[in-house]
């Protein structure tokens, strides 16, 4: 990479302290950052290491009058280094419109302007792909999916028939957008299969990690809401509802028919039961286990899943426990 100071700051905006054509050619870390390098600090904590810093130059949230280096002032200097990061990461990981001679592409597939199509994908018949998708190599995606403008599908992912994904998704590598859900009818003492005759819809801006199911429904539709973002290894079910900007950290187990609402927040390795309902705005805490159905704002943790004051104090206790035991044989050995 190689910018001006000049260049960065029309990307990111603020005020320029110093010299507008020092020229970048890296970004780091303030404690990693070498000659040439920009970095940049969120608060005043981070100023000593500024000082000290190699880098060239620095976004910062005010003026540092000891700091020797150029500047760009702006109000959230976190959020100004992210719109570098991006424009720097589209000009590094583009890749060239145009489909690679070995894909293979069905009938009556519509493919948008700007697409790119990698190696050994494969598009089944009847699929729409809107313009600006990007597809890496070995990626399948069945009949009659519909791909909206500006997505980007890593490699090895599967997206099975009839489903429909938003515009600017993101889905990385290895994951399944829906499989069959987990539907059996006992019977006899037999496990009866119940056909997955529904799809999967995705809407805009959500991201889905590396190694994520998500799963068809059973009949009519699994929804992701505009703004979700599912970690890694993360299991949504069939028939789930999850509300717009809701996050799912690294494996969430999410079972069928469950409704989760808008801006929650799952921890990692939660599990949530089926048909369970989340309201709105609630905060699940890593590990923990929903057995039942939470109120709009509710701040759990636990298995099961309770008030988070609630689960701290049943910590304490257990904690104690051992030295708790000791007194208790002592009292019984002496009485």
């Amino acid at each position: 990479m190689e910018y001006t100071l000049n260049q960065i700051q029309s990307i990111i905006g603020g005020k320029i302290i110093g010299e507008g054509k020092s020229v970048i050619t890296g970004i780091a870390s303030i404690e990693n950052a070498v000659k040439g390098d920009i970095s940049f600090i969120k608060n005043d904590t981070f100023i000593p290491k500024a000082l000290a810093s190699q880098a060239s130059a620095l976004v910062v949230h005010r003026e540092i009058p000891a700091c020797n280096k150029p500047c760009i002032v702006i109000k959230n200097p976190f959020f100004a280094f992210t719109l570098l990061m991006e424009d720097v990461a589209k000009k590094r990981f583009t890749r060239p419109a145009g489909i690679h001679p070995s894909a293979i592409i069905g009938s009556s597939v519509v493919i948008g302007k700007g697409v790119s199509i990698g190696a050994y994908v494969v598009i089944e018949d009847n699929t729409v792909i809107g313009n600006n998708v990007v597809i890496y190599p070995h990626t399948f995606i069945g009949k009659y999916c519909r791909i909206g403008n500006d997505t980007l599908i890593y490699a090895n992912v599967s997206v099975r028939e009839k489903c429909s994904i938003g515009r600017k998704v993101i889905i990385h590598c290895n994951s399944v957008i829906g499989d069959d859900g987990f539907g059996y009818l006992q019977m006899e003492k037999k496990h009866i299969k119940i056909p997955q005759i529904g799809t999967v819809e995705i809407g805009d801006d959500v991201e889905i990690g590396s190694m994520v199911t998500i799963c068809r429904a059973a009949i009519d539709k699994t929804v992701i809401g505009n703004g979700v973002k599912i970690d890694n290894h993360s299991h949504i079910a069939h028939n789930v509802e999850i509300g717009d900007d809701t996050m799912l950290i690294g494996y969430a187990k999410v079972a069928g028919s469950a409704k989760i609402g808008k801006n929650v927040m799952v921890a990692e390795d939660v599990g949530i039961t089926d048909h369970a309902t989340i309201g709105d705005n609630c905060v699940i805490g890593g590990g923990s286990k929903v057995y039942k159905s939470l109120k709009p704002g509710a701040v759990v943790w636990g298995s099961p899943a309770k008030a988070l004051s609630e689960e701290k104090r049943i910590q304490v206790v257990i904690r104690k426990l051992p030295e708790m035991y000791q007194a208790l044989k002592k009292f019984m050995h002496t009485s």
